[in-house]
């Protein structure tokens, strides 16, 4: 009995005491690979939330920059718009007083025409010489008379 209690004594000693130290050790390890990995899983988690919070912000600002660029198209576009509408309106009134003066102009070549042709018409009729006095007095009255019968037709 004594050689048995001496040999558990020693096995304790030499065999379990170590073996037990190693054990320990190795727990401690493993502890602390376990501490380290929740750690890292704990950085991880906060790295994704920030990055999840970067993308949220950035789809935000990139809406953004869209609704921008949106709203200074339509700017430039009712701008470009609007200056066409000018120039359409101007090009169309510088149209309309060419084509008044052309009339006017035509009427006035027309009046004068006409004026010569009476004076030429009244001279032979009458089968006299017309003085440069008697000429301007017929072109006169003709003229009023054909402007009065012109603007009482276009009333």
């Amino acid at each position: 009995m004594l050689n048995l209690i001496v040999l558990y004594l020693l096995l304790r000693h030499f065999l379990i005491q170590p073996v037990m130290n190693v054990m320990n050790k190795r727990k401690e390890m493993i502890e602390n690979s376990i501490s380290n990995a929740r750690k890292s899983e704990g950085q991880a988690a906060q790295i994704k939330k920030q990055y999840e919070e970067k993308i949220a912000a950035s789809e935000e600002e990139g809406s953004k920059i869209i609704e921008e660029a949106k709203k200074r198209a339509k700017v430039q576009y009712d701008r470009i718009l609007k200056n066409a509408e000018e120039d359409a309106g101007r090009v169309v009134g510088d149209a309309y007083k060419k084509a008044e003066a052309d009339q006017r102009k035509a009427m006035e070549e027309a009046k004068a025409q006409i004026a010569g042709l009476v004076i030429a018409a009244a001279a032979k009729v009458v089968n006299q010489e017309v003085s440069t006095m008697t000429n301007k007095a017929l072109y006169d009255s003709f003229i009023a008379e054909a402007g009065d019968s012109h603007d009482a037709g276009s009333n």
